[in-house]
């Protein structure tokens, strides 16, 4: 037994026992040994090293547990022979409690140690001894003596004697039940090995040797038996974790001390091996109460850095803390800090650590956008003056915020939705709530909040914390590496090259690899970066991967390694092309292998070494083999499974898939943040989703569904327009008092009313847009009037506040850390969210300017008109009334309800007090509006919901039909749920070691298998929120970083292409052991005007604390870089080749203020953690430290030390604190150490100049470069041109010298400058000295620029209007547009409101009173028309339904047509839900999904739909009763009254206790000891009874003594609902004992269901009539003709209808029938067009709203509606009717009787008045119409003509005559004329023998056209007829 012995060997020497390998045998043979040969092997493992430690440890503890010193006379009892114990004493111990077991087994005499001392014990007996010692481990009442059992058993021999060869013969025992039996013993062993190295984490050793073997057994018996269960996998593993933990804390050099157990329980948290105390899948990823108000520490362990984990849960567990605990505790800790300064009443301005504070926060209104409903709150910005927005981290998309008014008791949280630098700094943000949006929308804007916000992108947080919930253990891939960490024993192959194919016979094509293009060189191939793949032509088809025509084109035939790359055998090394063929170094070749040949990959790519390149390689041999990885069984499903590339920038994402791009032209889909790069744009999610869009490619339910759920986004996003509209005016500028007066009591509107009408002063006049008297008031039109209280002593106070300047510097463009985390956070899908307000329509844009009394928007259109047409000083005051205005609407303070009651006089109020009460008003204004659009945001709400829904099911399948995807971490954190329905084969993370592990093990499926890491952990380290995280529980380590530490391979590349050797010296070897130079950086050419191509300047200036952001600046050596790097562009370096690095953000602002855009357009400025895997040519670097404490901060980590020096090509130069650095960092002393050896480290640079070689200026601070003003010296430059003068200078100039001067004459006076040795850009710097007119105004520019005209002000009168003004002076006063207010009066008697020079404003604008028709007035224009006024009054009137109109007078027509009922209806539905539609008589089918379920399945419709009984046999059995019905039928059997006798595992025990529950059903999850109070609480009063059984409620999980509940639900109920919980209510839908009460209960709703829907006979009727009204919707020609949209859209309402409720169809049939109504109506407008021409609008307009009122009704129509809207129908066809019949007698000529006027005048006032045409007034109506015809006879017949309407349609067809035919003789009677249709002959009239006809195709002059026949307006034989006639269909 050689081989066991060795493996045992190893176990005791390093406390691991080595895998079976084939080589060794199998587990079975390697078993198959005697006892002695075993018993040899175990003896030659004590000896040595081992057995020393082992006695003498065995004999310290026997001294201390009293059993003798170990030297010295022996206790005389030892004289007496002792017995082993037995077998029938051992039985009996079985089951006794544990604490009597324990007690009896260290009784000396017991015989326990004498047994186990035994060599050999029978296999019976060990199993009985193993089965007594797990049950003295259960024991926790006496320690100190299960302590002494524990080190009994460990000092004796029975572990590595007895137990492994009772272990090793297991294998052996060929019977399937004696096999069965082991699991008892295999489960008490290893209870008995936790409990040993929980309570003596020393006897790792000794308990190894047992535990490799029996791990050895378990992996046998689990493939010749079922002995090996979860439950033994599960303990297994937790040993094993338990034993490798406490390996790795020895070996950290932890105390491994044996006592009691209470180190123990500090080794738990220190060795991951603690209990969580909650499921990790059952919290919420939303902060709760709990979590912020607590005071325990949170349940945390740190991410295990060397080590596995016990099992996948564990893993997840700590991962999932972890990462909550993240953005959680900044909340929790800072929350509570703010509280305890509020408490002892520290000053609100304290700087707090965690968070930062907002003051005063409103929620203001909603706005709509793509993704639903945002809100924007507004918080105090006076408190935030210093804030930079643009650059400060606060408030960037994503942050979390919390919201609060009661001390953080609730909260709200909120995450920022949208920001922008202007709004903010008027204190406005928009926000998305994550909960509670039913509580949100309730929200006033009266409400005043605490607002604290966290840094926390939650979106990632959110969606990878979801992710890891739903990881399963039996579905996380790469679990033998990621959470087992058995990297060390090597990686296997992926999946798809082990498969049925076998290993070795997977061939792969490498020809990419082996050839590079012709045009491509050696010098290019010697550079292996992203560009060598530009040239490669290795475009592929889907179709084509196998031929190879296009080879010989672009690759040389003459390369004797491309035939043998057609065809590698993969998996075999030595068949493998070599790395000089692939053209690769020995580093890049060992990657590309490992890459291409391992299922789990890490390779390191130190700077500059090409890490993208070869990620480009292996991505390229993968594509190009993808029918490899494509082959498997489970991949053919899909028609693709794509290569998936993750990146943590877009900049790296880019680049990487731009590289891809080159060869692989196709396929590629791009998801992630803002993309830069131009090449990339095609392959944008967005752009293929819009080209998808425009070819109507998007499968057609994602575009049904999605344009249904953009309906009602728009149908909602209307009815709350106008309200959202009023709130957000309030931003905008000043609400109109009229606006405000409901919110003021009488004393204040009196007041300020009546101080207007008192005051009257002409300088108000122009105050507001509207004569508002609010504009003066607020003190904004002039002097401010404060009228004295009633002691007299108010005064006028003085205005302090500063008026912040809205101005724009000319700064160069900074990539801030807000721009640039925003950008990262931001998808392409986000950014089109906030464009869609653009176009609002005109009614919204008419209601914002009649409540705004002064528009900002207006006064920054007047400040832009002044500007360009020199009105200095109407720019000035209105810029100063712009920004006071703005700036006070920035304010959030305002009164309190007692403040405002305290008000009687507003004008005495001081200036302050009264924006404070102005922004009360406005409150209360915008709360009103808000309160009328609650139910509308949740609607819009859940309609974006659906629209996002179909959104991302559209980009899953455009995804799938996708190649490669690449994403940023944050795209692959959004989309994850996606990439599981994708589940791409191949993963590549570039960058792996800067991204959380969550983050990538949310990214993978269970169906991944091959992920690439590529990645360098040396550079920078994920970035936690919490530094304490990333410390003490090891977040910042990546799983690329863990994956090397715990020893999996990992090739590093190792030949650096980016910069001089000199530069990586700094990295070798004090970061990076080695680094290979390649040649390509030998031979870099010098940087010029610098003595040396890297320095690193030495000062000791400090630095500065930024109080907002935290970070650090260093102003002298942002002065410094920005003066060197003007220096470096003044030797003729593009701004480009330059980037300035800082390690702090704080530092960024000085390079702003430093910097002018002129200057340094194109400098890259950036933080160093942001250009991580970029490079330049010239690299500045601020290193910012520099301070007495000798404090460096992160300058001190290794990592982003690495990135700093390692971003430079060809020059690099630094300036910090040096010598404090050296003496901070042993890391940076050595690196100052390298570059004083290289010279390159000192107190100044040394500037050269160019042109003069002997020049040299040392330069310190930036004064130092001002000795070289233009990049060279203080020499003179010495321009001297020789040339003809050419000059054109004005004649007063003296003449050119020719020689010595530039062209214009004067002489360079510039210094030295390397730049432009010809001049030839040189600009001329002295003064222009001409005179530009004849006032003698010089010119005022340079000489080098363009005069032209003279701009100096003077005064001018204009000749138009004789008005001074300021003028320029070369520009006339007849051109001029004067300035002036205009003086005229308008028409209306209204004053002009423009200036003189423009048109008078008509129409006129000025707001008046109206007096409406229905009683009420309006303010609008005084142009507006009143026919076009609509009342907006609030409705008086009461519905039917007793509850208010909620409409208002307009709205509901005067009360004929009211508006639907809002009030919710809330009744109790028989399927115990709540009824959500609004008021109505019968309530609707319940639309919530269906909760009915069984154990085989659950509904998946609408509740109020009926249910599919099941069709399952029925699960309800047991031991005594077992039901045959199916499961949806009632059970047909008893209820079983015996007691369960299972026994269950107690979570809080941790014993085995009796099942309390009933026999069937399933056991409860309580405790009858440790939850015995809880559980016989009384409630049924049999609780305490001894024989109390209990049955769990699975709906809510209340437990209920049975015989209580029985009678509960044996009580008869005459209502029709489900027997609910007694305890909660909640209602018992799933419950075995229950089911049959349930079932029947289920069948008597599912019958009121039924009737809902109708019987058999009643539901064939209902499809009946849907299919007809369906085709009638289809097909009807008058519907289809007159009302198209409506039809289209009823229809597509119809057809997503599975069922109709017999409610439904009865709506529909009134709908299409009302639809049929209003086509009549139209077809009869349209032919009554001639007659009634004059009516058409009113006609028109009346027939629209109708038919918007029937478009707009989808849910239900209540009675009352459907009356009304049928009395209106009727009304408008009598007023058409009516219409006609007055155009009739006008046209006629007919002059009415009186009593026939009387008729005509009383129908149409009861046609045309504001009551509700009832039938009484309809027969009034008809009454009145039908005496105007009896007494007008020539009115009678069918319209004048003696017949129907029917048969003149039959007539005229009959005819078949065109139009102009048709005439009438004198007395009205109709006939036709023939042929052309000209009169050749009379004739004469049947009906009245009168004369017809004529002759010469003329008509007799008594004779006329009929176009009451055919509508024409012209005789057929008529000029006008070719032109009319034939465009007038009548019958259309």
């Amino acid at each position: 037994m050689v081989t066991s012995a060795f493996d045992i060997r190893g176990c005791c020497c390093e406390a691991s026992l080595s895998p079976w390998t084939e080589e060794e045998g199998s587990a079975t043979e390697g078993m198959a040994v005697d006892e002695a040969t075993l018993a040899g092997g175990v003896d030659s493992v004590v000896e040595g090293g081992a057995e020393e430690v082992a006695i003498s440890r065995r004999a310290i503890m026997s001294y201390r547990y009293g059993q003798g010193p170990p030297n010295g006379n022996p206790d005389r009892r030892r004289d007496r022979v002792i017995r082993p114990i037995g077998y029938r004493r051992l039985h009996e111990l079985c089951e006794k409690d544990p604490k009597e077991v324990v007690l009896t087994l260290v009784e000396r005499t017991s015989g326990c140690r004498e047994l186990l001392d035994e060599t050999s014990i029978r296999k019976d007996m060990v199993a009985l001894l193993l089965r007594v010692l797990a049950r003295a481990c259960d024991c926790s009442s006496s320690p100190e003596n299960t302590m002494k059992l524990m080190v009994m058993v460990r000092n004796s021999k029975f572990l590595t004697g007895a137990l492994v060869m009772y272990f090793a013969t297991m294998p052996a025992e060929s019977s399937y039940h004696v096999q069965q039996e082991f699991g008892q013993p295999i489960r008490c062993a290893l209870r008995v090995f936790r409990e040993l190295l929980d309570r003596n984490p020393s006897s790792h050793i000794e308990v190894g040797i047992p535990l490799a073997v029996l791990g050895t057994t378990i992996n046998t018996l689990r493939a010749v038996s079922t002995v090996v269960d979860e439950d033994i996998e599960t303990r297994l593993a937790e040993v094993d974790s338990r034993k490798d933990a406490i390996i790795e804390a020895h070996r950290k050099g932890a105390v491994l001390k044996d006592d009691d157990g209470t180190l123990a329980n500090r080794l738990d948290r220190q060795l991951q091996l603690e209990t969580p105390p909650d499921d990790f899948r059952e919290l919420t990823v939303i902060p709760t109460f709990e979590d912020i108000h607590t005071d325990k520490d949170p349940f945390l362990r740190p991410n295990i850095v060397r080590g596995r984990y016990a099992d996948v849960d564990t893993y997840l567990d700590v991962q999932f803390r972890l990462l909550r605990e993240d953005f959680v505790r900044p909340l929790r800790e800072g929350i509570a800090e703010f509280l305890d300064m509020r408490r002892r009443g520290m000053g609100k301005d304290r700087r707090l650590q965690d968070i930062r504070v907002y003051h005063d926060v409103h929620v203001v209104h909603p706005i709509c956008t793509v993704s639903g409903i945002v809100y924007r709150i507004q918080f105090d910005a006076a408190r935030l003056r210093g804030v930079r927005w643009r650059s400060t981290k606060r408030l960037i998309f994503g942050s979390l915020l919390c919201l609060s008014k009661d001390e953080f008791q609730t909260m709200f949280f909120v995450t920022v939705a949208n920001r922008d630098p202007k709004q903010l700094e008027q204190g406005c943000v928009e926000v998305r709530f994550e909960q509670n949006l039913e509580d949100a929308s309730a929200i006033s804007p009266t409400d005043k909040f605490i607002m604290v916000e966290t840094s926390a992108y939650f979106e990632a947080y959110r969606h990878v914390l979801k992710g890891l919930q739903e990881v399963q253990q039996d579905t996380m891939p790469f679990t033998k590496y990621i959470v087992d960490c058995d990297c060390a024993n090597g990686v296997n192959p992926p999946a798809y090259l082990r498969g049925r194919y076998g290993f070795g016979d997977v061939n792969y094509d490498l020809r990419a690899l082996v050839e590079t293009p012709r045009h491509e060189t050696p010098r290019r191939r010697a550079r292996p970066r992203l560009r060598d793949l530009v040239g490669s032509d290795l475009e592929e088809s889907e179709d084509l991967d196998d031929e190879m025509e296009d080879f010989g084109d672009v690759y040389g035939s003459s390369n004797p390694h491309l035939s043998r790359a057609r065809s590698v055998p993969i998996l075999r090394d030595h068949m493998w092309p070599s790395a000089d063929a692939l053209h690769l170094d020995d580093s890049q070749y060992r990657a590309v292998k490992m890459a291409l040949t391992k299922e789990f990959s890490v390779i390191q790519g130190p700077p500059g070494t090409g890490k993208t390149y070869i990620g480009l390689k292996i991505v390229q041999a993968l594509l190009k083999n993808k029918s490899v990885w494509l082959r498997e069984q489970d991949l053919m499903s899909s028609p693709t499974r794509p290569i998936l590339v993750v990146c943590y920038t877009n900049h790296a994402l880019d680049q990487f898939l731009e590289g891809i791009s080159e060869f692989h032209s196709t396929g590629i889909v791009r998801v992630g943040g803002r993309s830069r790069s131009e090449k990339m744009e095609q392959f944008q999610l967005k752009t293929i989703r819009f080209s998808k869009r425009k070819d109507r490619k998007v499968p057609r339910y994602i575009h049904e569904g999605a344009a249904e759920a953009r309906n009602d986004m728009q149908r909602f996003q209307q009815q709350m327009e106008m309200a959202v509209a009023q709130m957000m005016a309030t931003q905008r500028g000043l609400i109109h008092e009229d606006a405000l007066m409901p919110f003021m009591d009488d004393d204040q509107k009196d007041s300020l009313v009546n101080i207007w009408l008192v005051a009257n002063d002409a300088s108000w006049s122009g105050g507001g847009q509207k004569g508002s008297v609010m504009v003066q008031w607020l003190g904004l039109a002039g002097n401010v009037i404060i009228l004295p209280t009633a002691d007299g002593q108010n005064q006028p106070e003085e205005e302090n506040e500063e008026e912040a300047e809205d101005l724009e510097d000319e700064e160069i463009d900074v990539m801030e850390e807000a721009d640039l985390l925003e950008e990262q956070r931001l998808l392409d899908d986000e950014e089109l969210q906030y464009g869609h307000d653009k176009g609002r329509g005109k009614a919204k844009r008419k209601v914002v300017t009649t409540d705004l009394a002064l528009d900002v928007e207006a006064l920054q259109f007047e400040e832009n008109q002044a500007e360009n047409q020199g009105g200095w000083q109407v720019q000035t005051n209105s810029k100063k009334k712009k920004q006071k205005v703005k700036h006070e609407l920035s304010k959030t303070d305002m009164m309190t309800e007692t403040d405002v009651s305290r008000v009687h006089n507003v004008w005495t109020l001081q200036l302050r007090d009264r924006w404070r009460l102005y922004r009360h008003w406005v409150a209360k204004y915008c709360a009103e509006y808000k309160k009328s659009i609650e139910g509308y945001e949740r609607d819009y709400e859940r309609a974006a919901k659906r629209l996002m829904e179909f959104q991302s099911q559209e980009d899953g399948e455009i995804m799938k039909e996708a190649t490669v995807i690449g994403m940023t971490t944050t795209g692959a954190a959004k989309y994850r749920s996606l990439l599981q329905d994708i589940k791409p084969a191949i993963i590549v993370v570039e960058e792996a070691a800067e991204v959380l592990e969550a983050h990538i093990v949310t990214t993978l499926s269970q169906q991944c298998q091959h992920l690439i890491l590529i990645g360098d952990h040396q550079q920078l380290r994920p970035n936690p929120t919490v530094y304490q995280l990333a410390k003490k529980y090891n977040m910042d380590i990546s799983l690329f970083e863990r994956m090397v530490k715990n020893d999996m391979q990992c090739q590093r590349l190792q030949s650096q292409h980016r910069m001089r050797p000199e530069f990586a010296r700094l990295l070798t070897p004090h970061i990076y052991e080695s680094l290979d130079n390649h040649e390509s950086v030998l031979n870099f050419e010098n940087i010029k005007g610098v003595s040396s191509n890297m320095f690193f300047v030495d000062h000791s200036y400090w630095e500065a604390h930024d109080s907002d952001t935290k970070s650090r600046s260093n102003m002298h050596e942002a002065r410094f870089i920005a003066s060197f790097c003007r220096y470096l562009l003044q030797q003729g370096y593009s701004p480009s080749q330059i980037t300035i690095l800082t390690t702090y953000t704080g530092q960024l602002f000085n390079f702003k203020k430093v910097m002018p855009r002129q200057v340094f357009e194109g400098v890259r400025v950036s933080a160093v953690d942001n250009f991580q895997g970029e490079e330049n040519d010239i690299i500045l670097l601020s290193l910012v430290r520099s301070n007495d404490e000798g404090n460096v901060g992160f300058l001190k980590v290794e990592n982003r030390v690495c990135v700093a020096l390692s971003r430079a090509k060809k020059g690099f130069y630094a300036i910090g604190n040096l010598t404090m650095l050296a003496e901070a960092s042993p890391l940076w002393s050595k690196i100052i150490k390298e570059l004083r050896e290289q010279s390159c480290v000192g107190t100044h640079l040394n500037l050269c100049c160019q042109n003069h070689h002997g020049s040299t200026i040392p330069a310190a601070t930036e004064k130092d470069f001002e000795k070289a003003p233009e990049g060279g010296c203080m020499r003179p430059c010495e321009f001297r041109q020789v040339n003809t003068c050419t000059c054109d200078r004005n004649t007063t100039i003296a003449p050119c010298a020719a020689v010595g001067l530039l062209k214009c004459g004067h002489v360079c006076t510039s210094v030295c400058h390397p730049t432009d040795p010809e001049h030839e850009e040189y600009m001329c710097k002295k003064p222009c000295p001409k005179v530009l007119c004849n006032h003698g105004h010089k010119c005022m520019k340079l000489c080098s620029q363009p005069c032209g005209d003279c701009k100096v002000p003077v005064e001018k009168i204009i000749p138009r209007c004789q008005h001074k003004q300021m003028i320029p002076c070369s520009t006339s006063p007849n051109v001029f547009k004067c300035k002036a207010p205009c003086a005229k009066t308008l028409p209306c008697n209204h004053r002009c409101k423009n200036m003189c020079s423009q048109e008078c404003s008509m129409p006129c604008m000025e707001m008046v009173t109206y007096q409406l028709t229905c009683g009420h007035t309006t303010q609008a224009a005084c142009s507006a028309k009143e026919e076009n006024l609509v009342c907006d009054s609030p409705c008086p009137q009461l519905l039917k339904c007793e509850h208010p109109c909620a409409g208002t007078c307009g709205r509901c027509k005067q009360g004929r047509l009211h508006q639907q009922c809002t009030h919710p209806c809330k009744r109790v539905l028989v399927c115990s839900h709540q009824c959500t539609a609004p008021c109505t008589r019968n309530c609707p089918p319940c639309t919530k999904p269906c909760e009915n379920r069984c154990v085989h399945s659950r509904c998946p419709h609408q509740c109020g739909k009926p249910c599919v009984p099941c069709q399952e046999p029925c699960e309800w059995r047991c031991r005594h009763h077992r039901c045959d019905k199916p499961c949806g039928e009632p059970c047909r059997r008893p209820r079983c009254d015996q007691p369960c006798r299972k026994t269950r595992r107690c979570d809080k025990c941790q014993k085995d206790q009796p099942c309390i529950g009933m026999c069937g059903e399933p056991c409860p999850k309580k405790c009858p000891v440790c939850d015995h109070e809880e559980v016989t609480e009384i409630f049924f009063g049999t609780e305490e009874d001894d024989d109390a059984q209990f049955v769990q409620l699975e709906d809510c999980g209340h437990v209920l003594e049975v015989s209580g509940l029985d009678e509960w639900m044996d009580t008869s109920d005459r209502n029709i609902q489900l027997k609910t919980c007694p305890k909660c209510k909640t209602p018992i839908r799933r419950n075995l004992r229950y089911g049959d009460i349930i079932k029947k209960t289920l069948a008597s709703i599912e019958k009121v269901k039924k009737k809902l829907y109708g019987d058999d006979v009643q539901e064939a009727q209902t499809e009946a009539t849907a299919r007809r009204l369906m085709r009638e919707l289809r097909y009807d020609d008058d519907l289809v003709r007159y009302c198209a949209e409506t039809s289209e859209d009823l229809l597509r309402q119809m057809e997503r209808h599975r069922q109709f409720s017999l409610d439904q169809i009865a709506m529909y049939e009134n709908k299409v029938l009302f639809m049929k109504v209003l086509a009549k109506v139209k077809k009869d407008n349209k032919r009554y067009l001639l007659l009634a021409g004059h009516m058409r609008y009113n006609a028109e307009m009346e027939i629209a709203e109708m038919e918007k009122w029937l478009h707009r009704r989808t849910a239900r129509v209540s009675e009352q509606e459907w009356e009304e809207f049928g009395r209106e129908m009727t009304r408008l066809t009598f007023l058409l009717k009516l219409r006609v019949l007055q155009a009739q007698i006008r046209k006629k000529g007919i002059n009415l009787d009186d009593l026939a006027q009387a008729n005509l005048a009383s129908a149409k006032r009861r046609l045309t008045g504001l009551k509700p045409f009832t039938a009484t007034r309809e027969e009034l109506v008809k009454q009145a119409l039908e005496k105007v015809k009896r007494l007008t006879p020539r009115l009678t017949g069918g319209a004048d003509i003696g017949i129907s309407e029917e048969e003149r349609v039959q007539v005229v067809q009959a005819m078949g005559l065109t139009q102009g035919h048709w005439f009438t003789c004198p007395n009205g009677h109709v006939y036709a004329i023939g042929d052309c249709g000209g009169a050749m002959e009379e004739g004469t009239c049947p009906e009245c023998h009168s004369t017809i006809g004529g002759g010469s195709h003329t008509l007799r002059s008594d004779n006329r056209l009929a176009p009451e026949m055919d509508g024409a307006r012209h005789a057929a034989w008529s000029d006008q007829a070719n032109m009319e006639n034939y465009l007038l269909n009548f019958d259309d």
